[in-house]
């Protein structure tokens, strides 16, 4: 799908404010930027992502779908506050909403939980609209819908919203295939459309790389943000424990053999790293999506060149 001239253009110059008011808002705060490799030869194994093999490199070498893999183990090394912005990589995604090659910003807070990710979200994409409109009216009109960004966004737990819009709870009855179809089919379709949602506490076997609640080892303290219909960001309480995180790694190489996907070599130097770090907390979002819901755009492809 393409753009005429004169809206690519108005469109990437709002790009440009919505990155610069994006990084403003992190210094601000205290946050330093981190410019991470975009590619390596132990990938976080994980079966819902199929990666670019650059070819002829030896060790196999693969680009990353996130920059998770060198940010995370930082929280080690003392850093308390960082972010990064930068390319991600994703074969055989394309659509509406997706790019093989698309802008992701991650961030990570030592000492904090994803409620306070949550936190985070509001105060960015907040920011970042006021500067686009130019004006501090937080109303944003998306596909028809006039969205209120104006904080506290509502929070929905997967235990009420699968009970609520699909008449089953996942976090007592694992079915992971059904999970998957009801979330894109029921779920996200009845989330409203008129205020961002948090959809949090997954069920444990959900989990990806978050850690599980303390109170309730059946749910992972695990967040993705929806705005008008679409998923823009997805959050942890991270998960800490190397032996647990290994654990995983080894169940989505598992599911990927039955995908048919290549199986990834375990990154142990990014297990190790582990050991010792803080409580943290590490959040992505998708800044091509946020450009689309800020400039009111229909497809991904009309905000990237």
């Amino acid at each position: 799908m393409g753009t005429c001239p004169s809206c690519l253009k108005e469109i990437l110059i709002k790009r440009h404010l919505i990155l610069k008011t994006l990084r403003q808002w992190f210094y601000d705060r205290g946050f330093i930027e981190i410019q991470t490799p975009v590619s390596s030869d132990t990938p976080i194994p994980e079966a819902s992502i199929d990666l670019f093999e650059i070819k002829d490199e030896q060790p196999r070498t693969y680009l990353l779908p996130s920059p998770e893999l060198y940010l995370k183990p930082l929280l080690c090394q003392g850093l308390k506050k960082f972010f990064s912005i930068g390319p991600a990589f994703r074969k055989k995604e394309k659509g509406r909403l997706h790019l093989p090659q698309f802008t992701m910003l991650e961030w990570y807070r030592a000492h904090a939980d994803y409620t306070k990710l949550m936190e985070d979200c509001q105060g960015l994409i907040l920011s970042a609209w006021k500067v686009v409109s130019q004006s501090n009216d937080p109303s944003l009109r998306y596909d028809n819908h006039i969205i209120d960004l104006s904080p506290p966004f509502e929070a929905i737990t997967i235990h009420d919203a699968f009970t609520r819009y699909a008449g089953w709870d996942p976090i007592s009855v694992r079915d992971e295939e059904r999970f998957d179809k009801d979330l894109v089919f029921k779920i996200e379709p009845s989330l409203p459309r008129h205020r961002p949602v948090f959809l949090l506490d997954f069920p444990a076997w959900a989990a990806s790389l978050s850690r599980l609640q303390e109170k309730n080892c059946q749910v992972s303290e695990r967040v993705e943000l929806f705005i008008g219909g679409i998923e823009l960001a997805n959050g942890f309480s991270e998960l800490m424990d190397p032996e647990e995180q290994e654990k995983r790694f080894h169940y989505e190489n598992k599911k990927r053999r039955h995908l048919g996907l290549t199986t990834l070599t375990i990154p142990s130097a990014f297990l190790s790293s582990l050991k010792g770090c803080p409580p943290s907390a590490g959040m992505a979002l998708g800044v091509d999506r946020l450009v689309m819901l800020l400039t009111n755009s229909t497809h991904i492809r009309q905000v990237s060149l």
